[in-house]
């Protein structure tokens, strides 16, 4: 039996014609074993082994969540390359035929505004705002810093939400949508910031990021608006992020590029990638992330939008977070948006239902 040592079944038959439940029954004779032979009691082993097949089975099944995630996004971003090659395409051929505005596009949106309680659309909510540029909505959760195409002077302030709706979820060292490191998922976290246009195309944003009533970290961005194409049904831009984590003392920059593609009157989409990573860290490897975000709108009508919004990281050592949020824009008024939805975090460890929520108030 080479060097190991055998287990024998309890309750197997004993030299001495005795028989052992526990293995030390008066049936077991435990002189007449083989020399190196052991009782192993097989009904306890089972029920300790019992108690981690749920766990383990959850880990599967977020792992699982999490490979077809990424996958997803990556066809996605296939589709969408390929969409924008075969435009590019076309135009090369014959610019002035083959991006003609989208039909119903022009009718809608010449009408005059109406006067009332519900009168006028926030501008980022609209597909296009008066100078004819696309204006795409913003993920709720990985929003950006004012839309697209903003106009100076643009300004807001908002509060974004994040609330867990299993208490029993384990903690995770990837850091979330917000770009703190989750210490505790089992808290509430939430994060209100101004964002302000100060030219055409370029805008500022600091915000506070909370967990409940712990001020966990200092959060800065800019961005800027590149310019569109094809016929101003794509528009791209790029946002810096620096964040100062207040537990570690430690900086956290982050680089995306962005870009946004209206199909027509009803659908279109926004998404970004690019990375981010910390200074003066120890944990480099874990905190160094690519990041692909991809979000597709359906505008109901002129005061409401469904989203699904998908957001991934995956960390230098191999570690994976994704999230999953279905979304509602409420144009409430003029000046107030309401957004909220319902979705899931994955990664290889756990998964974490969670709503969020946010509250806008658009200069």
């Amino acid at each position: 039996m080479g060097g190991g040592k055998a287990a024998l079944p309890v309750g197997s038959r004993l030299r001495g014609g005795g028989f052992s439940n526990d293995g030390r029954g008066p049936g077991a004779q435990l002189t007449g074993l083989p020399h190196g032979w052991r009782l192993v009691n097989w009904s306890s082993l089972a029920a300790e082994q019992a108690l981690h097949l749920p766990h383990e089975r959850g880990a599967r099944l977020s792992g699982v969540f999490v490979r077809v995630g990424t996958f997803m996004h990556f066809s996605l971003s296939c589709l969408v390359a390929i969409g924008l090659l075969a435009v590019s395409n076309a135009a090369a051929s014959d610019f002035e035929n083959s991006l003609l505005p989208l039909p119903g596009l022009s009718e809608v949106f010449e009408q005059e505004p109406r006067v009332g309680l519900l009168a006028e659309p926030l501008g980022a909510e609209r597909i296009h705002s008066e100078d004819d540029l696309p204006r795409i909505p913003e993920p709720m959760v990985f929003d950006l810093v004012r839309g697209l195409g903003a106009k100076k002077g643009e300004m807001e302030i908002n509060t974004l939400g994040l609330v867990p709706l299993n208490r029993r979820a384990r903690g995770s060292e990837i850091p979330d949508s917000i770009g703190v490191i989750n210490r505790d998922r089992n808290r509430m976290e939430w994060a209100p910031e101004i964002e302000a246009a100060i030219a055409d195309g370029v805008a500022i944003e600091f915000e506070l990021p909370f967990e409940e009533t712990r001020l966990e970290a200092y959060k800065g961005a800019a961005q800027f608006t590149f310019g569109t194409a094809f016929d101003n049904h794509f528009i791209h831009g790029a946002q810096g992020i620096l964040i100062y984590d207040r537990a570690e003392a430690r900086w956290e920059p982050a680089l995306l590029y962005l870009f946004g593609f209206i199909f027509d009157e009803h659908w279109s989409a926004l998404g970004m990638f690019g990375f981010r990573t910390e200074i003066h860290g120890h944990d480099r490897e874990e905190r160094t992330q690519t990041l692909f975000n991809l979000t597709i709108f359906r505008h109901l009508d002129r005061h409401n939008t469904v989203g699904f919004e998908t957001n991934t990281a995956r960390a230098m050592n191999g570690n994976t977070y994704l999230l999953v949020m279905p979304q509602w824009h409420w144009e409430v008024t003029d000046h107030w948006m309401l957004q909220t939805g319902i979705g899931t975090s994955f990664t290889k460890e756990r998964s974490l239902p969670e709503a969020a929520f946010r509250l806008i108030y658009s200069f």
